[in-house]
């Protein structure tokens, strides 16, 4: 096989061979190992850029099919703002990574050269603003939306306060000016409006650009800064759009910061979508997030229902309110996120997936996870797909994860069997727990104190389980990070189920085990959910 020779022409098993019996400094190894990297996963979503100089500020932004926003805003920095460009890098979460934008979006990475892509398919909404400041490596960080133009020297006047103010816990933000480039708000108020809390209002103080800082309650999220050690983040069960302002404004201030809004940094914020907004904003999401909100905070949820009411009806408030009650008080909600293992091609699995899930309560939240696909060698795809949700869970700080595949299912007792052991498990020390697997593979032997938690010997299958924070880094460190080198792991290590098997950590089973899989069905017909 000449070392020139097109990925077209090889075949993939005979290049594996290649690998594992070539000299890895020659060039036919390098040549092999090309094609595998570029052929063994297929990929349908551009891959996150490296991670470059560090620089003081990082300007980041969420987009969801907007390259046009995204564009004019990073261009118009770099062509009007030159002076700071030696202090900062660009932050863009692509929202919809298998979109229209994302290519054109990726593609900026070679023309910027302080710039970095970030492909987001797990999470969407406006929520996910948080990952700017996860990836974001400046001590500072300013989250735009992906529509917002600066008045010359704002962006270096912030970056010189930011200097000035190492150690500040503050939250900064400043004036919208609207389309006639005159100040149209300093803030928000503190009042319900058309589904949303907060209505603009104006201030004098921010009138003249040269003022001093002053405080405000709350303001618009279209522009907002932080040092990035003191963000408090954003709760990571919000979904869709919506909920954020005046919530995190309370967490800056129960965190001893402040809201300042600072006259300087003034920005003209596009409102007008003629072609309409490219996601879907629902008013569940909504109320679903005001509550999550209210709930985290330990306030009443009394006024959003009451302005819900008013503004949609009781009858369909009502309706609202029991689904996302009856999701918060569900055994499900003791995870920061569940995520369901789904390969691009099967979208009609995570269709069913969902209807399954509502049998343990509201499904809204769930994550979908794009699986790493791996024909070839499924078990490959399979942990690299395990690995690589724990990642984002460790990036998101995220303390517990339920992760499932997506022909799961439960057991009509599943949903009182969980509630009873989320109750134990909250007070228990645990690092991974299964919720199924081989009933007559067992030896039940349960710790003390416990008659529903017995230690798993074998361990089961890992289809449905969860890992605690204190397990990722043990998992991180075993597993690589990439396709190819997952590929010779599994080969040296066996499955996902072997390696989880061998970890020194604290597992736990489910017992009676509420969950199961198809292909597990298939494989021992006497595999059982309900005891």
């Amino acid at each position: 096989m000449p070392p020139d020779a097109p990925a077209d022409s090889i075949d993939l098993s005979q290049a594996i061979e290649i690998l594992e019996t070539v000299d890895p400094s020659s060039a036919l190894y390098r040549r092999t190992r090309e094609i595998v990297d570029s052929s063994f996963e297929i990929r349908l979503t551009p891959e996150p850029t490296v991670r470059k100089e560090k620089k003081f500020l990082t300007i980041g932004m969420s987009t969801y099919d907007d390259y046009d926003g995204c564009y004019f805003s990073i261009q118009a920095i770099r062509h009007y703002h030159q002076e700071i460009d030696a202090d900062i890098e660009f932050v863009v979460i692509d929202n919809n990574p298998a979109g229209p934008c994302a290519k054109p979006l990726k593609n900026l990475e070679n023309l910027i050269p302080n710039y970095r892509y970030i492909p987001q398919r797990s999470r969407q909404g406006t929520a996910v603003r948080d990952l700017v400041f996860r990836e974001a490596m400046g001590d500072f960080v300013l989250c735009i939306d992906s529509h917002v133009l600066f008045p010359p020297g704002a962006l270096a006047q912030l970056i010189a306060y930011c200097r000035g103010n190492p150690e500040t816990r503050d939250l900064l933000q400043g004036p919208l000016i609207g389309d006639d480039l005159k100040v149209m708000a300093t803030c928000f108020r503190p009042k319900w409006q058309c589904a949303m809390f907060g209505v603009w209002g104006l201030d004098d103080e921010g009138r003249d650009p040269d003022g001093p800082p002053f405080e405000v309650e709350m303001q618009g999220l279209g522009v907002f800064a932080c040092r990035r050690a003191a963000w408090p983040g954003f709760n990571p069960r919000l979904d869709g759009f919506g909920g954020e302002e005046g919530y995190i404004h309370e967490k800056i201030r129960r965190a001893g910061g402040r809201n300042l809004c600072l006259p300087f940094l003034r920005w003209l914020h596009r409102f007008e979508r003629p072609l309409g907004p490219r996601y879907e904003s629902g008013l569940l999401d909504r109320v679903r997030n005001y509550m999550i909100i209210h709930q985290e905070l330990d306030l009443d949820p009394a006024p959003v229902i009451a302005h819900f009411e008013d503004d949609c009806g009781k009858e369909e408030t009502a309706a609202m309110v029991q689904t996302v009650r009856a999701e918060l008080d569900g055994p499900l909600y003791f995870f920061d996120a569940i995520y369901c293992i789904n390969l691009d091609r099967d979208q009609d699995r995570w269709e069913a997936m969902k209807g399954r899930l509502r049998n343990l309560g509201p499904a809204r939240g769930i994550r979908r996870f794009a699986a790493a696909d791996t024909p070839l060698e499924r078990r490959a795809g399979y942990a690299l797909s395990h690995r690589r949700i724990i990642a984002e869970a460790k990036l998101q700080q995220l303390k517990t994860v339920l992760v499932l595949d997506d022909d799961v299912r439960f057991s009509d007792a599943a949903a009182g069997v969980l509630e009873r052991i989320v109750r134990e498990m909250e007070s228990r020390a645990w690092q991974l727990w299964y919720f199924g697997g081989y009933r007559s593979a067992y030896s039940r032997h349960y710790p003390p104190g416990s008659r529903q938690l017995p230690l798993p010997n074998p361990a089961p299958c890992a289809h449905a389980v969860a890992y605690h924070h204190t397990a990722y880094d043990a998992i991180l460190d075993a597993i690589p990070d990439n396709a190819t080198d997952v590929l010779f792991w599994i080969r040296k290590h066996g499955s996902l189920d072997d390696f989880l098997a061998g970890l020194p950590v604290a597992a736990f089973l489910t017992f009676p085990i509420v969950a199961t899989t198809d292909s597990a069905m298939a494989e021992q017909p006497r595999l059982s959910v309900a005891e």
